[in-house]
């Protein structure tokens, strides 16, 4: 694998692990999957545990984005309220509705099932739309301390984690937290003026502290995995949309469903999710791109 060592701000030398070698990589090695003897196992089940009453788009772009970078099956772990929205519009997906709080969301009571579904699965992807509460904190942490499959967090299971990170340290199943600059100030404590002094070093200490894969988000989204690091070259203004986020968590959850390990899984999702939005703009205007438009994008460039 091509490398190149780099220099960060706290004067300490890392190896950089070029992300198109690793995209590549990836590619090649899923489509060689597919080949004659192959059935939906062979690219094992994705859980999304997403979603609330009037945050069912989030869900949605999630599971679309899983499906289209080849997940055999994915599994919408939702709240009752938005199961009707949410199953008219992905006709592949497999539903678990459970029920939900007077305010369209996931209850705690139903963690027992929820953990049962997401431990019949390859790997996890928790947080798109989910909001925060007393019930999704806990089904959240819950999750985190007694899953053994690998899970990828995002958006509102960050913000659920917040206030209680140090969970992260009990785990010993493959985490990956998929922040923007705002939910890793959070996480951390920091600034996001400070985040931003040295991005790099940020999410270096970040990901060895927590024994974690850490994706900060951003221009030169910052992929760490302790002494692991890429520094991700693709992407423009047009991804700075509600509900890109929702297609990357999908992208990277399919590619762990997939069996790719958690780094290289995160870079490549990284680098396709920039790169479809690059192909994108080729195409239309920048404000004009939206996430569907993301999704349609990597059916050409996988």
């Amino acid at each position: 694998m091509k490398i190149v060592k780099i220099h960060d701000n706290s004067k300490k030398i890392k190896q950089e692990i070029y992300p198109e070698v690793i995209f590549e990589e990836t590619i090649d090695y899923l489509n060689e999957l597919r080949d004659e003897d192959c059935n939906k196992g062979t690219f094992g089940t994705l859980a999304c545990v997403c979603g609330s009453y009037g945050m069912a788009g989030a869900a949605m772009l999630c599971g679309s984005a899983a499906l289209t970078c080849g997940a055999g099956i994915v599994k919408m772990i939702l709240p009752q309220s938005i199961y009707q929205i949410a199953a008219s519009n992905l006709w592949e997906c497999v539903f678990v509705p459970m029920k939900d709080s007077g305010s369209g969301t996931l209850i705690f009571c139903d963690f027992d099932k929820i953990l049962a579904e997401a431990e019949k699965s390859k790997a996890v992807v928790i947080g798109c739309g989910l909001k925060v509460t007393d019930d999704t904190e806990k089904i959240v942490v819950g999750l985190l301390e007694k899953c053994t499959r690998p899970i990828i967090l995002d958006a509102d299971g960050i913000n659920c984690l917040a206030l209680h990170i140090d969970v992260l340290k009990q785990r010993t199943a493959r985490t990956i937290l998929t922040p923007h600059l705002g939910e890793m100030s959070r996480l951390t404590g920091m600034s996001i003026a400070e985040i931003q002094a040295d991005r790099i070093k940020a999410a270096s200490d970040f990901s060895r502290k927590y024994r974690c894969t850490l994706v900060l988000k951003g221009e030169g989204t910052v992929i760490a995995e302790k002494d692991k690091l890429c520094v991700n070259p693709t992407g423009n203004g047009c991804l700075a949309k509600g509900g890109s986020g929702d297609v990357l968590a999908g992208i990277i959850g399919s590619l762990v469903c997939q069996g790719i390990d958690s780094f290289k899984a995160a870079a490549a999702g990284v680098y396709l999710h920039g790169y479809a939005a690059d192909e994108c703009i080729d195409e239309y205007a920048s404000s004009c791109v939206n996430a569907r438009d993301i999704i349609e994008a990597i059916k050409y460039l996988m």
